[in-house]
């Protein structure tokens, strides 16, 4: 019997996600495994406390498959609950209810609305509940074309529906599983004999002083965590140097114990040490109850200092950048010397001691932090012993000031603007890309994310290629404010920008510390093999995946490329896939650099697989990134080791920038391309490159020469 479609209704709904302790008794085998064909655990991409993205999984189970397998009831049940559903994160998502036709025909209705909102059409999927005993299992990212209503009573094995995708974020085929209505928990491990990850959210008891044998106790998890499952330390220093580091750390905790935010900044100076734009240590202190009664408000120093660069050199001052409601304009663009008595040199010092995610050697990052983001500034907490503070400000002319502080930092809405405008740098309205052609000469594709849907990447494709059809002399290619994405759509954007894959070749490789690892975490099993596919390497530490040499002369669909002038801009939020693309073009002389140095180390980063774990005392937690990707050994002048990629032509925060009305980096390339800037390709490089990209000419070439000889040797004969 059909069921009336329903009209589309958006609602975010939160699944009811328990989770419970992870005992050391096994559940016996209930259920069968959903995927037909696999063994139970086979095809997990993510457990219960794994990080997706940016999202910590709590209690989604994960399984891929290729596209169009099967999926299976696991045991007698009865369907509650069928709808299309689409999850914009691990907990919200819209519902777009009962439809009883063919999977394809549902999508086909609902293209439009999605290509114009940005959505991943793919992802549009079967979210159907299933009543098994006393839990509720769900299950998403299903496929069918004969709906199946609820009040349905479903047999051990029936099919279900087949494999489609059930997560923007993941890009792989993939269902997703949870549980509700258990009064053990949510787990959706255990009743297929799997020893479970998945933990029962219970409330902690807030600390606000560590002992010293607790704070001893924490740091030493911390620190032994990371040194055991971390596979990138030595970029920072050495064994014996790390080991001698937190040595001296340990002996800053005092015998007495330690109040937890100053346990908090001991973390934080070991952050700005070891420091990875994907080793994400969070050292969050709760206010104590008294404080939240106050509201937490704060007074402000009424002058915004920022670290500025003195035109495009490399020097650096401390300027006036904003005044608090326009009443010390006057101060604006002054050069601070002290503030408060403290050299500002001292304070750049300090501010920088909570910066961590940047990779390596990386310098752009904390430029760009105590540029904008107001650091070398105070703030109190409001309260009678700062009522009448004031702030003193010596200048570099000699001029000293004392200024009250303010209830708030407001500022003009223009000052505003000024404040916030980076973020709105290469942001586009309901889209990830902006297409737009300049000038006559210049068309424009900006990127703010690589975690893009078929369509729009096929549009971007197609303007790289449309671009070459047309002659278009200067192409730029925006990755500023873009924290990357997805590894594919990178490639091939890649090629459609470069032609092929890239003509000078290298070799990369993966690399993890062990195949299992003793430190706790939250997301894996002690003891288990997690690596089991990776091999060691004589003369190496740790364990490898050694991919083949890329195949450099292999087109694609995509394979047309862009001869024009290639500009492209990069900053200190291009990170991973962005990072990688400006340092293949840059590597291949294929095109000229324009902006700051990335967020992301060009040559490797480490990722893939993460480690959780909590601190059993202060509650901080830590993501600890496993997998060391190394994208290119090669290293040289220009793509120096432990950097990110370094512009061609570098653009560091000025004062101009500051109080600049638009686009600065943007139309500062529209200058270099009308001045007829450019990227200087050494003769090694050209000759390297002719010979790569026409193997038809040399062909050619070669069968002219031949049969030049062929009837030069003919004639002789004759004669």
């Amino acid at each position: 019997m059909k069921h009336p479609s329903l009209p589309m209704k958006v609602a975010t709904f939160i699944l009811l996600l328990l989770c419970p302790f992870v005992g050391k008794a096994q559940y016996k085998s209930n259920w069968l495994w959903p995927v037909k064909g696999q063994k139970a655990g086979q095809g997990i991409l993510y457990r219960p406390q794994d990080k997706i993205g940016d999202e910590l999984n709590f209690g989604n189970l994960f399984i891929t498959a290729p596209e169009g397998t099967e999926i299976i009831c696991p045991d007698d049940a009865v369907v509650e609950f069928y709808s299309y559903d689409y999850s914009f994160s691990l907990y919200t998502a819209s519902t777009f209810g009962f439809h009883d036709k063919p999977y394809d025909k549902v999508i086909a209705e609902y293209q439009a609305e999605f290509r114009n909102k940005g959505w991943d059409i793919r992802c549009l999927s079967i979210m159907i509940g299933l009543k098994i005993g006393n839990k509720k299992l769900w299950i998403g990212g299903l496929r069918h074309d004969k709906a199946i209503p609820t009040g349905t009573c479903l047999k051990r094995g029936d099919v279900l529906g087949t494999m489609g995708y059930s997560y923007h974020v993941i890009q792989k085929p993939s269902i997703r599983l949870s549980i509700s209505n258990d009064p053990d928990g949510g787990d959706p491990m255990t009743p297929f004999g799997l020893r479970s990850t998945f933990r029962r959210c219970e409330p902690q008891p807030t600390k606000f002083h560590l002992t010293h044998d607790e704070a001893v106790a924490d740091y030493k998890q911390l620190t032994n965590s990371i040194k055991e499952i971390y596979p990138s330390l030595e970029d920072f220093m050495t064994e014996q140097e790390y080991d001698s580091f937190v040595s001296k750390q340990l002996k800053r905790i005092p015998a007495e114990g330690i109040a937890l935010k100053d346990f908090a900044n001991i973390i934080c100076d070991y952050n700005q040490v070891i420091h990875d734009s994907h080793l994400d240590i969070r050292c969050p202190v709760p206010d104590k109850p008294e404080d939240k009664k106050q509201g937490l408000e704060y007074y402000y120093s009424p002058l915004l200092v920022g670290h500025v660069a003195e035109g495009d050199s490399s020097n650096y001052a401390c300027v006036v950048l904003l005044a608090a409601d326009g009443i010390h304009s006057n101060y604006v663009g002054r050069r601070v010397a002290r503030i408060d008595g403290k050299p500002v040199s001292e304070l750049r010092n300090k501010a920088r001691r909570g910066l961590a995610l940047y990779d390596a050697g990386v310098t752009s990052v904390a430029d760009e932090v105590l540029f904008y983001g107001g650091k070398i500034v105070y703030s109190f907490k409001k309260g009678d012993q700062n009522a009448k503070k004031a702030t003193v400000y010596e200048f570099e002319d000699g001029e000293r000031v004392e200024l009250p502080l303010t209830d708030y930092f407001r500022g003009s809405d223009a000052d505003r603007k000024k404040w916030f405008r980076r973020n709105d740098i290469n942001r586009y309205k309901d889209s990830p890309i902006g297409i737009r052609q300049l000038n006559d000469s210049v068309l424009y594709i900006g990127l703010s994310t690589f975690e893009l849907s078929q369509v729009d990447c096929d549009s971007i494709v197609k303007a790289i290629h449309a671009a070459e059809r047309n002659k278009v002399p200067n192409l730029i290619f925006d990755v500023r404010n873009n924290y990357g994405g997805h590894g594919d759509v990178m490639a091939r954007i890649t090629r459609a920008l470069m032609g092929r894959t890239p003509d000078c070749p290298h070799k990369g490789y993966l690399k993890v510390n062990a195949a299992t690892f003793s430190s706790p975490t939250l997301n894996w099993i002690a003891g288990d093999t997690i690596f089991s596919d990776y091999k060691p390497v004589e003369g190496r530490k740790g364990l490898y995946q050694m991919p083949n040499e890329e195949d450099n002369d292999s087109p694609s669909v995509d394979s047309l490329g862009y001869n024009g002038r290639l500009y492209v801009l990069i900053d200190s939020h291009s990170a991973s896939a962005s990072a990688f693309l400006a340092g293949t073009i840059k590597r291949n002389y294929r095109g000229y650099i324009v902006g700051r140095e990335t967020k992301s180390a060009y040559h490797c980063e480490t990722a893939i697989k993460f480690a959780n774990i909590q601190l059993a005392n202060s509650q901080f937690t830590a993501s600890i990134p496993m997998v060391r990707i190394v994208f290119d050994e090669t290293t040289n002048d220009r793509l120096p080791a432990r950097r990110g990629v370094i512009p061609d032509c570098n653009i560091p925060l000025s004062e101009e920038e500051f109080h600049y009305d638009g686009d600065y980096i943007l139309d500062r390339t529209l200058q270099l391309i009308a001045d007829g800037t450019y990227i200087e390709i050494p003769t090694t490089a050209v000759r390297a490159k002719w010979w790569r990209f026409h193997p038809s000419l040399l062909m050619a070439i070669a069968f002219i020469c031949l049969l030049l000889i062929l009837l030069l040797y003919y004639y002789t004969r004759k004669r």
